[in-house]
């Protein structure tokens, strides 16, 4: 019985488009050096959105280029080009919105909603998305509260290729070992 209930949960899910199904989808925003990241990326016109070199993402993050909001009055879409710089960071459920550009080195909150462009090598947070500091400023508070750890050299691999679980493993079991050692 409950594996009757999970298929129709699963049928459900796949037809209001909740689930995905297994399918590789066709990358057809432009996106820089890093093709390995978390975001849902506008799947009605993902040509509008463009991704600097060395984006990283965290899950349930979106990227729109779009809003139907009009569509029930004028039966239009409006369509904004949304622009990542390089080197930007989108933080856990975080949302940019169409028409966005963020700029180079910024930092996205983890559930922030970007509604304002964001200025480089800043970092916003909530909803909507405000000015928290600079990223040199955010570093100086992490090292003053002693969270920062080195990340083993083979995290370079996500910027080539793919990290292993091997990878992770070995980050895991440097982190034990820095924090063991406090």
């Amino acid at each position: 019985m409950k594996r009757i209930i999970r298929k129709i949960y699963i049928k459900i899910g796949l037809v209001l488009g909740l689930l995905e199904t297994k399918k590789s989808k066709t990358i057809a925003y432009k996106i820089g050096n890093v093709k390995i990241h978390n975001s849902l990326v506008d799947e009605l016109i993902p040509q509008a959105v463009t991704i600097g070199d060395n984006f990283i993402s965290a899950p349930q993050s979106i990227i729109l280029a779009h809003d139907a909001s009009t569509y029930n009055h004028v039966r239009k879409h409006r369509v904004e080009e949304t622009v990542i710089g390089n080197n930007v960071f989108l933080g856990a459920g975080a949302i940019i919105l169409p028409g966005i550009k963020v700029g180079d080195g910024a930092i996205i909150g983890a559930g922030a909603i970007v509604t304002k462009d964001v200025k480089s090598n800043t970092i916003v947070a909530g909803n909507p998305a405000k000015f928290i500091c600079n990223v040199e400023d955010y570093i100086e508070k992490c090292k003053k509260r002693g969270v920062l750890f080195d990340t083993p050299s083979s995290f370079e691999n996500f910027y080539v290729d793919k990290l292993t679980d091997e990878h992770i493993v070995e980050f895991q079991e440097k982190y034990l070992r820095e924090k063991n050692n406090e």
